[in-house]
């Protein structure tokens, strides 16, 4: 009975262990992509424009790396592109293999999150994740 007992905490703490846990951000190795092209909208004057269009491997792997470590936020994403914002970078993922077969996720500071010291990455149907400002403070065009 006493063997029933530990093994059953056990079992409890373990699915609890793994309930909590942090989901990351699931994003394609930076080998396996061409480049990464960023372009910046603004919705309310309904502008969108080219910000900058990485190619060097380097600086593509720089990239992944940054946001990579964003974890998943209790918010879900419904639509095809993030709502409720003014303004917002659409990251598109150009793959090396599959060059019809792009990815793409959103990257905003939201105004729905009263906490400045994040910047929130959409997923559209994934999830929205967050990541602290601080860790991308090398990508230049964000901080602008």
């Amino acid at each position: 009975m006493k063997k029933l007992k530990k093994y059953s905490i056990f079992i409890l703490l373990l699915i609890g262990l793994t309930a909590c846990s942090k989901k990351k951000i699931e994003l394609p190795k930076s080998k396996d992509l061409e480049n990464i092209k960023v372009i910046e909208v603004i919705k309310e004057k309904k502008e969108e424009r080219d910000i900058v269009n990485i190619d060097k491997e380097e600086d593509i792997n720089n990239f992944i790396d940054s946001v990579s470590s964003a974890t998943k936020t209790k918010q879900s994403s419904i639509s095809d592109e993030p709502t409720n914002v003014d303004k917002y970078f659409i990251i598109s993922l150009n793959h090396k293999d599959s060059k019809n077969n792009n990815s793409k996720f959103y990257i905003y500071k939201s105004k729905k999150y009263s906490d400045d010291k994040y910047v929130y990455l959409e997923q559209p149907y994934r999830g929205i994740f967050r990541i602290k400002k601080e860790k991308l403070k090398d990508i230049n065009w964000l901080n602008d």
